[in-house]
């Protein structure tokens, strides 16, 4: 019920947003608002890329007082009550080769696109694509943005994708009713949101791999909205976790737009991740709170094979543990289930994934977690 209640209370929003817009166009109003291009990294191969953002008014979200909970509240409502723009027309340069796509109702824009000339392999797995927006249904704009886009080293040995929450991020979604949830999302600023002891040393491991450079792929895929994509970016910079595109869903896409047999925004974005690299196998990191475990296992079946290892974090329940073993056993997938990062630094370590000396060298040099 939750969902579509939701989805109501947005198109309801949604309708008087522009009825208001509606009666200032009456009266001769030009919107005045400043806009935003919301750029989210991307992914691809050198010959071709995926990259999308969303074109919206431009709340001007302070981030300045990092430990203020007011702050918090007020650029998280901000986030949450955003005013996209619609059917605006904007023009992406990849490479010197140009492309226009066109944003949905919520706002969004999707390039996904083959390229005539390949890109040159970046040195840090990086480059950027610039972003125009010249003009809107409702009046011109000059508004520029640069996307970061992933394309992974040629000598990535395998890629990474994680979930985020109570995996890498504290959020307690098991708590009663998700009210702790619903605290650290909207009284906490990325600053005061709490990672995971070992964490970003073994993230960094697992980028680094058994080469002498930090060359695998990281992802990171979870059920938050977009809303909150640039305070889930501060959180991985200031938390020493290695750079990489997060995929987020948008809550205002109802069930029935997606095709049959679809079993998940996180699923769906995992095989997209996987079949996008078709000759570089992945490690799967979540947590056993909510659905991790089956998501993982369904990917696994789906693409045998691709999978070198499925750790999954052990959010201290011993209902939940004992419930994630007993799957383990019955389906045979390779997944540990793992008390904390060092264990799980210490079996990649046996698998040779990582290097465990670089490990212990990242938690004697006490990274921030």
């Amino acid at each position: 019920m939750k969902r579509p209640l939701l989805q109501t209370l947005k198109q309801l929003d949604r309708l008087f947003v522009r009825m208001g817009r509606t009666v200032r166009e009456w009266l001769g109003q030009q919107p005045t608002w400043p806009i935003l291009i919301a750029p989210y990294r991307g992914y691809g191969r050198p010959n071709w890329i995926s990259l999308r953002g969303r074109v919206i008014k431009d709340r001007r979200i302070i981030k300045d007082e990092v430990n203020s909970t007011w702050r918090a509240l007020i650029n998280n409502y901000k986030r949450f009550n955003s005013r996209e723009v619609m059917g605006a027309t904007v023009h992406v340069e990849v490479n010197s080769e140009a492309f226009t796509v066109q944003t949905d109702e919520e706002g969004y824009f999707l390039l996904e696109r083959p390229l005539k000339q390949p890109v040159p392999q970046p040195k840090d797995q990086w480059f950027n694509a610039r972003v125009h927006l010249r003009e809107t249904p409702r009046r011109k704009v000059d508004v520029w943005a640069e996307v970061p886009i992933l394309v992974p080293h040629p000598q990535a040995s395998f890629g990474c994708i994680s979930d985020v929450d109570d995996t890498i991020m504290k959020t307690d979604v098991t708590s009663l009713l998700k009210l702790r949830v619903l605290y650290h999302t909207f009284l906490k600023t990325a600053d005061l949101r709490q990672s995971f002891s070992k964490a970003a040393a073994f993230f960094q491991a697992l980028q680094r791999g058994m080469s002498q450079q930090p060359c695998n792929p990281i992802f990171y895929v979870s059920n938050s909205p977009w809303n909150l994509y640039d305070l889930l970016e501060e959180f991985l910079a200031l938390n020493d976790l290695p750079a990489g595109p997060i995929l987020l869903r948008d809550f205002g896409l109802p069930y029935q737009d997606h095709p049959e047999g679809y079993l998940g925004h996180k699923h769906s974005s995992i095989l997209r991740i996987i079949d996008t690299y078709p000759n570089l196998p992945f490690v799967l990191i979540g947590d056993s709170g909510e659905q991790d475990p089956y998501i993982y296992e369904a990917v696994a079946k789906a693409r045998p094979g691709r999978i070198r290892a499925i750790y999954i974090r052990d959010v201290r329940s011993l209902r939940r543990a004992k419930r994630i073993r007993q799957f383990i056993a019955q389906t045979g997938v390779d997944m540990k289930l793992v008390d904390n990062y060092q264990q799980a630094a210490m079996d990649a370590a046996e698998r040779g994934l990582i290097q465990e000396t670089y490990f212990q060298q990242l938690n004697q040099s006490g990274p921030k977690n």
